[in-house]
């Protein structure tokens, strides 16, 4: 075979792709990215509300854990998720994922259980007494 008709070969077998098709779609993608842009200006003001809500959730779990003597689930519970949802939202922002966060998506379950105080957490004996060393 000619290098002439490899080339005519390999021209026939490819997509044509007009000058009008490749304007539409890049425009279509302009248009998606400011749609993006307005999106992610939204999350950034979620994300400047988190900020308190964790200040929020930090001092309510401070208070319990001084005045009860443990932590509190349900506010731990409530922290992991919104620990995971800043995360889901830098993602978002930084293009890692195209899954819009809450609430376009929906809202992260806590992945983490109840962490024990330092104290239980060194018990060895079972019966509440630190093994000596």
């Amino acid at each position: 075979m000619s290098q002439q008709e490899e080339v005519q070969t390999i021209d026939s077998t490819a997509e044509t792709v007009t000058g009008d098709e490749v304007a539409t779609q890049g425009k279509d993608d302009l248009g998606a990215q400011w749609l993006r842009l307005v999106y992610m200006l939204l999350f950034w003001i979620a994300l400047r509300l988190s900020e308190f809500a964790i200040g929020v959730t930090m001092l309510m779990q401070f208070v319990y854990r001084i005045s009860q003597g443990e932590h509190h689930p349900k506010i731990m519970a409530f922290g992991d998720s919104l620990s995971q949802y800043v995360a889901s939202i830098a993602a978002f922002q930084t293009y890692q994922t195209e899954e819009k966060p809450f609430p376009l998506g929906n809202w992260p379950a806590p992945k983490n259980a109840v962490i024990t105080s330092s104290s239980e957490s060194s018990d060895t004996s079972g019966d509440g007494a630190k093994a000596s060393a």
